[in-house]
């Protein structure tokens, strides 16, 4: 009798499945030559091209790709980033993360990071789109040293806008998460729900279809940081946007709008003045957003 291979076995159960399971491992070194991806390990639709250093030897550009450009129900999408001491990594997406309609069956993004001594990301991805019918789990971990820093972002928009299409049914499940020295200092647990009326009150999301959050962390997020940024925060029939930094040292802006564009050219700008304080580097647009 002849046996298959255990890997040709996992492959022939994947391709009878309905759903996609991808997994991506990404290990980043600081050498004598700068900062490297050591490792970089895939399982299903998820990958990375060669590293990139469009900022010198000292920080490695990756652009984390998802061949079948959305997400279904049941797909769940594992990624996993380690930063090692004293690199200095930015990570970004290509295009939008789709979120289709699910039916009963929810779909999951799993994404987390863990950030060594003295060790800097920048987390820039392109927003989330949410189809209607999508049931969604977003889940962000971060766990860092003391002298760590990060800055990060998510954006959220509800419904294809654009064409017409509200957000009318749907479930979106948020989970954000920061550790430091591992010890909890801040967490997130939030549920949107297309169908509730209080998602759609003012205390809540109202009638705006995008929401972003952009969050900093590391030795360098102070008081002042919210003087600083308070004058840039607007408050327009387009975008309305506020800054806190709470107890244990998390920088966070908010921000709703009625413009995926608009929302995210506001979150580029509040990098750009945020990253020279939190990495001590100057910021430098990526050229997937001049596309």
């Amino acid at each position: 009798m002849f046996l298959a291979p255990d890997n040709a076995v996992k492959q022939l159960f994947r391709s009878l499945s309905p759903s996609w399971l991808a997994k991506l491992s990404l290990s980043y070194e600081r050498t004598a030559i700068g900062t490297v991806l050591k490792k970089s390990l895939h399982e299903g639709p998820l990958r990375v091209q060669k590293a990139l250093y469009p900022e010198g030897d000292d920080i490695c550009h990756t652009v984390i790709i998802h061949p079948p450009a959305g997400i279904a129900g049941g797909d769940t999408l594992d990624i996993q980033i380690a930063v090692g001491k004293g690199s200095h990594v930015v990570l970004s997406t290509p295009s939008a993360t789709k979120w289709y309609k699910s039916f009963k069956n929810p779909a999951t993004q799993n994404v987390q990071f863990e950030l060594g001594e003295n060790a800097k990301l920048d987390w820039l991805p392109q927003e989330n789109l949410f189809f209607k019918g999508a049931n969604s789990n977003v889940i962000t971990k971060l766990s860092l040293s003391t002298n760590a820093s990060f800055i990060g972002w998510d954006a959220l928009m509800l419904g294809r806008y654009a064409s017409g299409e509200a957000w009318s049914s749907g479930h979106i499940h948020m989970l954000n998460e920061i550790r430091r020295d591992g010890k909890l200092i801040w967490i997130e647990n939030g549920h949107i729900d297309a169908e509730d009326q209080y998602s759609r009150s003012l205390p809540q999301l109202g009638s705006w279809p995008v929401c972003v959050t952009l969050w900093a962390v590391g030795p360098s997020c102070s008081a002042n940081l919210v003087e600083i940024f308070a004058e840039m925060m607007p408050w327009t029939d387009a975008l309305r946007a506020g800054v806190t930094l709470m107890p244990q040292g998390v920088l966070l802006v908010r921000a709703v709008s009625n413009d995926i564009e608009i929302a995210r050219n506001f979150m580029i700008d509040v990098w750009a003045k945020l990253r020279p304080i939190i990495h001590d580097v100057p910021a430098q647009p990526l050229r997937l957003w001049a596309s």
